[in-house]
C-alpha cells in the first residue's frame, strides 16, 4: 500500500518564474484523490548537482517519487543520466524506442539529428513509461527499500496523459485496490 509521495519538477523555466509549475499541482491533486499524502514538492533548475540533491531528498520523503521534466534531446535535459548516477548504473539505449523515434520523425518529415537518440537512453533496468502524446517516454525504477521513482515528461499535456494512462494504474495495482 502506497501512502506517501514526493513530487520533483526540474527545469530552469520553472525556477526562473517564466513558467508556472502546473504539473506539481496536478500530480498532488491526483495523488490526494488516490489517498496518497504528498510530503513535499521540490523544484530545481537544469543543474546536475541540484537535481541529484533533490532526488536524494525526495527519496527520503516518500515511498514514491514522481518527477517531471528533463527527458528531451537537449544538453540541459539531465534526468536520465542523473538517475543512472543516483542508482550507480549505466544508461542503456532502448532500441525499440530509438526505432520508434526515427519512424515518428520520418513520418512527420522532421529532420533527424543524433541528439534525438538521447530520448531512448534509460537507466539500466528501468521500466519504460510510454508517452502517447510526445516523443520522450518516461520510466520507473526501484530505489530499493520499497521505494520507486517514476519520471514523466515535463510538457503538461504529455505528463497528464502519461500519469493517467500509466501511473494511476500502477499505483492502483501496487496498492491492491
Amino acid at each position: 500500500m502506497i501512502t506517501t509521495a514526493a513530487i520533483l519538477s526540474t527545469g530552469d523555466e520553472l525556477t526562473s518564474g517564466k513558467v508556472v509549475d502546473t504539473n506539481s499541482a496536478f500530480i498532488a491533486d491526483r495523488l490526494s484523490s488516490l489517498g496518497i499524502k504528498v510530503t513535499a514538492v521540490l523544484k530545481v533548475g537544469d543543474d546536475r548537482e541540484a537535481l541529484l540533491w533533490a532526488m536524494r531528498e525526495a527519496a527520503g520523503l516518500g515511498e514514491i517519487i514522481i518527477g517531471t521534466g528533463g527527458l528531451g534531446p537537449t544538453a540541459d535535459d539531465l534526468t536520465s543520466e542523473v538517475v543512472a548516477e543516483l542508482l550507480g548504473c549505466p544508461l542503456v539505449q532502448n532500441e525499440e524506442i530509438a526505432v520508434a523515434l526515427r519512424s515518428r520523425f520520418d513520418a512527420r518529415r522532421i529532420p533527424w539529428t543524433v541528439n534525438n537518440l538521447k530520448q531512448a537512453l534509460f537507466p539500466q533496468g528501468a521500466e519504460i513509461l510510454p508517452n502517447p502524446v510526445g516523443t520522450a517516454p518516461g520510466f520507473r525504477v526501484s530505489l530499493g527499500q520499497n521505494k520507486n521513482l517514476l519520471w514523466l515528461s515535463g510538457v503538461p499535456q504529455e505528463m497528464t496523459a502519461m500519469f493517467e494512462q500509466t501511473v494511476v494504474p500502477w499505483i492502483t495495482a501496487e496498492s491492491g485496490a
